[in-house]
């Protein structure tokens, strides 16, 4: 709900517009990190007049996307925006003065951001220049979509996800290592799937030397090439015949980096927005 007017509620077609805001919000997932993915739309007497998405990290955000195809038409109109506009100077210029310059009359936001640049500030900048602002529209779908930026931020730590196959006798391979595949067709596709949508895959030193000599970006195949991931290798005495056919091949950090992200993660965040 609004800070300011703790009446206000979504209406059903605030509800609505968010949904396709959200839909595009889901064209950026593996594209925009170490950003958050956003979705726009801006609505002019009931009517899509101008939407967009964040689709890169240095790349126009999805407000300035939307705002541009919307063009005059923005002046009086409605934006629907999943994550809160930003207002400070990044790698582009703020969210809050495009609104403003667009003539936009009202903003809903579906979740508040959690980055410290912003959090709060650019709702507030918005209301402090007069527009209606309405936070909280689909504001569960919205974290669930930002899952991976909201723990970076929040938790200052990165998201994990645990991918693993077993038998029904809890074995994830063979002894004498005969069974190739545990999963099906379904699974490996949904495994390319994680993996395309991943920063980093962590992998077992014993894994490493077992590959057939083939970039991880190859094997991340049927519509899941948006990108390359980095592999981190956990194992003693870490060494790889087949280092230079991994990109950006590097040892796992070891326990003691757990806790808190060096400096050079901080850097990275602050780089992508």
């Amino acid at each position: 709900m609004t800070a300011g007017d703790p009446a206000s509620s979504p209406t059903s077609e605030d509800e609505r517009w968010m949904a396709r805001a959200l839909a595009l919000a889901e064209r950026g997932r593996g594209l925009c990190s170490p950003n958050p993915m956003v979705g726009a739309v801006v609505v002019s007497e009931g009517r899509l007049v101008g939407e967009g998405f964040h689709a890169r990290a240095g790349g126009p955000h999805a407000e300035a996307e939307a705002l541009r195809q919307a063009g005059d038409r923005a002046r009086g109109a409605t934006l629907y925006v999943t994550l809160e506009p930003c207002n400070h100077q990044g790698r582009t210029p703020p969210c809050v003065d495009a609104i403003l310059s667009a003539g936009i009359r009202r903003v809903v936001v579906a979740a508040g951001d959690p980055n410290p640049r912003v959090r709060g500030g650019g709702a507030r900048a918005l209301r402090g220049a007069g527009l209606e602002v309405l936070s909280g529209c689909r504001e569960d779908e919205a974290r669930a979509c930002n899952r991976v930026f909201i723990v970076a931020m929040e938790r200052l730590r990165p998201h994990v996800t645990l991918k693993c196959a077993m038998t029904l006798d809890g074995k994830i391979a063979a002894v004498d290592r005969s069974a190739r595949w545990i999963t099906g067709e379904a699974a490996r596709l949904e495994a390319h799937r994680l993996r395309s949508q991943s920063d980093a895959v962590m992998v077992g030193i014993g894994t490493v030397l077992l590959m057939t000599r083939r970039s991880p970006c190859a094997s991340t195949r049927r519509g899941h090439e948006s990108r390359c991931a980095s592999w981190w290798i956990a194992g003693r005495g870490f060494r790889s015949p087949r280092a230079s056919s991994i990109p950006a091949l590097r040892p796992a950090p070891s326990s003691r980096s757990r806790t808190r992200p060096p400096p050079s993660a901080s850097r990275g965040w602050r780089r992508g927005v």
